[in-house]
């Protein structure tokens, strides 16, 4: 073997023993993760008195990147739409899922609760609804958000 060839070899060998991918760490999540405001798009179904219920609707959160948020939504329930502001919670943990609670502060009121998962950097994240279990008429409801500024 050459020196050349004898100095390639070193040189990759020392190459491929650097990890090329990130520590795992690297990325890990918390609640200010998630800061600034994000609008959303929702599908999904709902059991009803009269069978299955078409929902869907968009909105809009802003969230504190401390664990509170505030936002409204726009629903539509088989041609039925409704406006209804709200205010909730959200946890963060490291592996970038959590939860969201939130309180609907209209006349109708109420409860919802979701499971989430956060990529893109904090830019996006989707989530599944998680009502109780024995809830009456649970809606199964998949969203997907988006930040709207990148400035945050």
């Amino acid at each position: 073997m050459d020196a050349r060839t004898l100095l390639l070899t070193a040189c990759l060998c020392t190459a491929l023993s650097t990890p090329l991918w990130a520590d795992e760490h690297e990325h890990d999540c918390s609640l200010a993760t998630l800061r600034g405001a994000f609008g959303f798009t929702f599908s999904g179904t709902a059991r009803t008195a009269t069978g299955m219920s078409q929902r869907g609707g968009i909105g809009r959160y802003e969230i504190d990147g401390r664990g509170t948020l505030v936002g409204a939504i726009t629903s539509n329930a088989d041609g039925v739409v409704l406006r209804r502001p709200l205010v909730g919670t959200y946890t963060v943990e490291a592996d970038c899922t959590g939860t969201i609670a939130v309180d609907f502060i209209d006349a109708i009121g109420g409860h919802a609760t979701f499971d989430l998962v956060i990529d893109d950097d904090g830019k996006e994240l989707r989530t599944v609804s998680t009502p109780p279990a024995g809830a009456a008429n649970p809606a199964t409801l998949t969203a997907v958000f988006r930040k709207q500024f990148s400035r945050h």
